[in-house]
């Protein structure tokens, strides 16, 4: 919206800043540490994307007919996404911050009215469009405000990467919360969000 229609909006808020423009490139050590290690992380955790831009109804239909398949592949971005502690095994501990009811409420979602099927449609067509990143010197104009949670696959950018791209106006660093920060920490996306809007609105 921010890119199509900037004259309809006051500001967008985000919490994830991984759609920049095409060839940003990093020109602090901060930003170049960054970029290093965002490629590395993602080398091994984006599987899933290349799967369901390419593949995305074997992978749906699979998931529509197996209810323990759907519940492995949640679970498993669950506990690599969300921010959270490590049992003494080096596993993610998933029930120190969900509840078996909130885990199987979600995945019932997905299963029930086969969701999980068009659920993954929106990555073949970001793939058909080539909508991954932003036109080559794109600048959002629109003001931006943005809540760097500790997403451990998304690594939240340097705000001066960011800025490449965003016209970021407000920016706070989280201490908890991962990718899914509206289920894990709603209270504090809640409040960023306030403050934002207060900020751009006032």
């Amino acid at each position: 919206m921010a890119y199509g229609r900037p004259e309809s909006l006051l500001g967008i808020h985000l919490n994830m800043a991984d759609l920049l423009a095409e060839g940003t490139t990093p020109t602090t050590i901060e930003e170049k540490n960054f970029v290093a290690k965002r490629d590395f992380i993602l080398d091994w955790e984006t599987g899933y994307n290349h799967e369901q831009e390419t593949r995305p109804q074997t992978l749906g239909v699979a998931m529509a007919d197996s209810p323990v398949g759907a519940a492995a592949w949640i679970l498993e971005k669950l506990g690599k996404w969300a921010d959270l502690p490590m049992t003494g095994v080096g596993d993610p501990d998933i029930w120190s911050k969900f509840s078996e009811e909130e885990l199987l409420t979600n995945i019932v979602l997905y299963v029930a009215p086969s969701s999980v099927v068009t659920a993954t449609w929106m990555y073949h067509g970001k793939g058909l469009e080539g909508s991954g990143k932003f036109p080559a010197g794109t600048k959002i104009q629109v003001p931006t405000g943005f809540a760097a949670f500790r997403d451990p696959v998304f690594v939240p950018p340097p705000r001066s990467f960011a800025e490449k791209t965003f016209n970021i106006v407000h920016w706070t660093e989280k201490s908890s919360g991962g990718h899914f920060a509206a289920w894990e920490q709603p209270e504090l996306l809640l409040a960023d969000l306030r403050a934002f809007i207060a900020k751009v609105s006032g």
